[in-house]
């Protein structure tokens, strides 16, 4: 997931230098769960990282091949489909909440839009 196939030349940041970066930023987002802020921004993860904005973006976009947002919510999915198996007694809202988004249109719009149906329809499919 932290490597796409996209060319090397492309890139703008050195190999060795973004499998670091890389590294860094899977511990942020599978050990410390950065995502679950629901006010997590693009500045607060290269701060995090030690890097630009800019630099953060083009390690996102050249490597990953989807912006900060996507990424960001692509995590949160994740952690709300785990919450649906563990936590039966979540409302779906709750379970965006807890999961970093912001309201519950966003966690709505971004679950269908990744997974193909409604957490609604997902849970049913459970």
């Amino acid at each position: 997931m932290y490597l796409s196939s996209l060319k090397l030349e492309k890139r703008k940041i050195p190999n060795e230098r973004a499998s670091e970066l890389l590294t860094k930023l899977k511990q942020l987002m599978d050990d410390e769960k950065v995502y679950l802020n629901p006010n997590l921004k693009l500045e607060d993860l290269a701060e995090r990282l030690g890097m630009s904005v800019h630099g953060l973006s083009s390690l996102l976009n050249d490597t990953m091949g989807n912006r900060f947002t996507e990424m960001v919510n692509n995590h949160r999915i994740e952690f709300a489909k785990q919450l649906m198996l563990s936590n039966k007694n979540l409302t779906l809202e709750a379970i965006g909440y807890e999961s970093g988004f912001n309201s519950k249109s966003t966690f709505y719009n971004s679950f269908k839009k990744s997974v193909g149906v409604t957490p609604a329809m997902y849970l049913k499919q459970l």
